[in-house]
């Protein structure tokens, strides 16, 4: 584990304690000051996703020429993936620039009603859409299967076959390393257990987020970003 990790879990770490004790001492401040909407908390995940999206992209250009289309494509998919995760975060700006909630998105609006914001925001993780939540039915959801392919699924598989972890660096998925997996389950069931108040889910984001970031600096499968070692290769024949 490199130091500059050590230090973005340390963070991450030192944080999430703070929070988890407030959450039970002071429920109340822990809700209206330490995870609000647009708090420090929130802001440090926008960072952190930030962070993931820069690294992300850095790693697609240095190596758009001598990585395969594929590789290319998850590489900015990724990048890309976090930049939305931000900007979701913050409403794409809306109460920093003090933009007004689109009609489509305003409860009993004339453009949809059967579609709005349940905070009258404008992001889309937050629409209900004929009473369904899209945060619960497609975010949580689907995101929870992702994490299981992601963390558990695909590890698995690259040990157990070396033509599937050829392909997994071939089309450049970083992988976890083991002690990031148990970091992930620990962040999920410590947060969902015993957190003191319902807003569990700020604390939440913070620290998956920042573990995130930690992760992708130096995943299982590092090399795959090693521009000397590939353009070697190349030459090798």
């Amino acid at each position: 584990m490199t130091l500059l990790e050590k230090i973005i879990l340390g963070i991450g770490a030192v944080l999430g304690l703070v929070g988890l004790v407030i959450s039970h001492v002071a429920p109340e401040y822990f809700t209206e000051t330490y995870v609000r909407e647009d708090g420090w908390i929130e802001w440090l995940t926008v960072i952190a996703l930030l962070a993931a999206c820069i690294l992300m992209l850095r790693r697609g250009l240095a190596l758009r020429k001598i990585r395969p289309l594929p590789f290319i494509l998850v590489t900015f998919g990724a990048a890309f993936v976090f930049l939305f995760g931000a900007g979701e975060e913050i409403s794409w700006g809306q109460r920093i620039f003090g933009l007004e909630t689109p009609e489509a998105f305003k409860k009993g609006g004339e453009v949809s009603p059967g579609l709005h914001n349940k905070q009258g925001e404008m992001n889309l993780h937050n629409l209900v859409i004929g009473g369904v939540s899209i945060n619960k039915l497609v975010f949580s959801k689907l995101l929870g299967v992702i994490l299981l392919i992601y963390l558990i699924i695909i590890p698995i598989s690259c040990e157990r076959s070396a033509r599937f972890r050829a392909f997994v660096d071939r089309i450049g998925i970083p992988l976890p390393r083991k002690h990031y997996v148990f970091i992930w389950i620990a962040v999920i069931v410590i947060t969902e257990w015993l957190v003191g108040t319902g807003k569990r889910g700020e604390l939440r984001e913070f620290l998956l987020t920042f573990t995130l970031v930690a992760q992708l600096i130096s995943p299982l499968n590092h090399w795959i970003y090693d521009r000397s070692r590939i353009l070697r290769k190349v030459a090798a024949g």
